[in-house]
């Protein structure tokens, strides 16, 4: 083988929850000093005047080590630089003795000629001069898998290695992935390749380059290997002269500090931890030994902070019971407003024992306590039936009122006759009158006549339902005009559409179609479409089950950003 690439519980007396709360964790954080001021006590050998110079000895290793190696690792990188530069140089110059037009002439079975003869005597001698241990044309197989010898020629001072003559064909089973890949990229994309070894003896870098025949393709690889026999010789004298000054400098600097950091820092830090335990064992009381640290850095401040704290401890905590109690309130009062909103929807399925011929079924999921998503449904007369789904901007406790505008409004111009887009139009412009916050209004709203099956919709900014009709499923595309609340005086578009017996219609908003997961991918609106196309018919109800069930699959577990709303009807006949 040649020297190169061939081969505890508290008493609680409080009577109000949350200040039995902060009064138990009060007194757990006092417990908790103490002990630790009796494990400070009882192992006082772990104090800072002894692990600091510890440390500090441990730190002037490692600073001493980094810095060798950092150092080590520049000049390694100079050093293959250079050698880089002068390889390639050399190769090229290898490359240019090369007749390659005649590679595939050897290559095919053809024996030493003059040229030949000629062009090794100049690779042997270029070998020699520039003190290389190997200069080698080679050509592998198309799989890689063997080599064919053109040239090769060996150092005089390498004795061990034998020259190859011309077409021997060597295996390259040995060889890693790596090397194997290198070669590719080298015959394949004609890339040059570098590649360092290192061992006892200093080492070795072997350069290779394509050899390019007249027509541009690459026919050939011309490798060199040079020697690094100086390297060992320059890293032992890189470790006396740097590596052990360095550390010796570092040495001496960590001492100086370490005294200095003795005196300035860890006198005054062992007097604020001293203060601090004595603020956890008399109650939020300190002494008057922080009077001691003067000046205006870092520990003068810090002890004006203890001292601060001992005054605020009392005060932050009846602050804090306060407040929480507060936010108990507020948040008792969003449960109340939940279950009004809930209340406040349609609930009752199948919503007219007098109409069974619709089926429907409806649900609206906030992202917060309350939100702004709505629906609704409510029989105008006896022949006409009007459903609603609408989606308010924003979220929280201001959509949610918005949105009780919105609903009372649209049902009652609906129930006094109004034709669907006369009621957007009305409805738009009450609810721009006072709209300071600038909350707006996505809404669909569609009229149904039982007798003939005739819905009349509008849609205002909202997403497109899905209709099912027979075994078609389809988006109720149709223009939407601008939403409610967005602009006074806007027209609205009536359009009309026959619906059949079996016929579904799926209404939704928004936070169907944008629930995000965890990489901030939308459910969209394919696949909605899709997964209702794939799905069995089945009661309404389900149904709405059964979409819910494949966006939490789709989001995995990732938080609900948007309120969804869902509602289906089936026309039975």
């Amino acid at each position: 083988m040649r020297l190169c690439d061939r081969a505890g519980t508290v008493k609680d007396t409080h009577s109000h929850p949350i200040t039995k709360k902060i009064a138990f964790q009060k007194e757990l954080l006092y417990t908790v000093c103490k002990e630790q001021k009796m494990k400070q006590k009882k192992f006082s050998f772990a104090s800072l005047s002894v692990k600091l110079p510890l440390f500090l000895v441990l730190f002037c290793i490692i600073l001493s080590v980094g810095n060798g190696i950092i150092g080590y690792r520049v000049f390694r990188s100079l050093f293959e630089r250079q050698y880089r530069q002068v390889t390639q140089q050399i190769a090229e110059t290898a490359i240019s003795y090369v007749n390659a037009d005649r590679i595939n002439y050897y290559l095919k079975g053809g024996q030493e000629d003059e040229e030949w003869y000629e062009t090794d005597a100049q690779l042997e001698s270029l070998t020699e001069t520039s003190k290389l241990a190997y200069i080698y044309v080679t050509v592998p197989d198309s799989k890689f898998m063997t080599r064919v010898y053109i040239f090769d020629t060996v150092n005089s001072e390498v004795k061990k290695a034998k020259k190859i003559k011309l077409g021997i064909i060597a295996s390259l089973s040995n060889y890693d992935e790596k090397y194997i890949q290198n070669l590719k990229n080298v015959m394949l994309k004609g890339e040059m390749h570098v590649r360092f070894v290192y061992n006892a003896t200093g080492g070795h870098v072997t350069t290779s380059l394509p050899v390019i025949d007249k027509m541009g393709n690459i026919v050939a690889i011309m490798s060199i290997v040079k020697p690094m026999s100086e390297m060992q010789g320059f890293k032992e004298s890189y470790i006396t002269t740097v590596a052990f000054s360095s550390a010796a400098i570092t040495f001496v600097i960590v001492l100086f500090f370490s005294l200095l950091l003795m005196v300035r820092f860890v006198k005054p830090v062992s007097l604020i931890t001293h203060e601090t335990s004595h603020f956890a064992e008399h109650k939020g009381r300190i002494s008057d030994r922080l009077q001691k640290i003067k000046g205006k850095d870092e520990f003068g401040i810090l002890a004006r902070a203890v001292e601060k704290m001992s005054v605020d401890m009392n005060k932050y905590i009846q602050d804090l019971t306060h407040t929480t109690a507060e936010k108990e309130r507020l948040s008792a009062e969003l449960d109340v407003a939940t279950q009004i909103q809930a209340n406040m929807l349609p609930r009752i399925f199948p919503p007219y024992k007098d109409h069974p011929e619709l089926e429907l079924f409806a649900t609206m999921e906030p992202a917060k306590e309350v939100g702004g998503d709505f629906y609704d449904f409510f029989m105008v007369d006896n022949d006409h039936f009007a459903l609603v789904v609408g989606d308010v901007s924003g979220k929280g406790v201001p959509a949610a009122l918005f949105m009780v505008i919105a609903k009372t409004l649209i049902k009652n111009s609906v129930m006094q006759g109004l034709e669907p887009a006369k009621v957007f139009e009305r409805v738009n412009n009450e609810l721009c009158e006072g709209n300071d916050a600038g909350l707006f209004v996505t809404c669909w709203m569609g009229i149904l006549t039982l007798s003939t099956g005739e819905l009349r919709f509008v849609n205002a900014g909202h997403t497109y339902p899905i209709l099912r009709h027979e075994n078609i499923v389809e988006f109720l595309k149709s223009k939407p005009d601008l939403m409610l609340a967005g602009m006074e005086g806007m027209r609205y578009t009536e359009h009309f559409i026959t619906l059949g017996k079996g016929d579904r219609l799926f209404v939704y908003t928004d936070g169907v179609t944008e629930a995000t997961d965890a990489n901030e991918q939308l459910y969209g609106e394919e696949r909605l479409i899709n997964f209702m196309r794939g799905t069995q018919i089945v009661d309404v109800r389900q149904s709405l089950a059964d979409i819910r069930s494949d966006i939490d699959a789709f989001v995995a577990g990732a938080p609900q950003f948007d309120d969804i709303t869902m509602l289906e009807l089936l026309l039975k006949g």
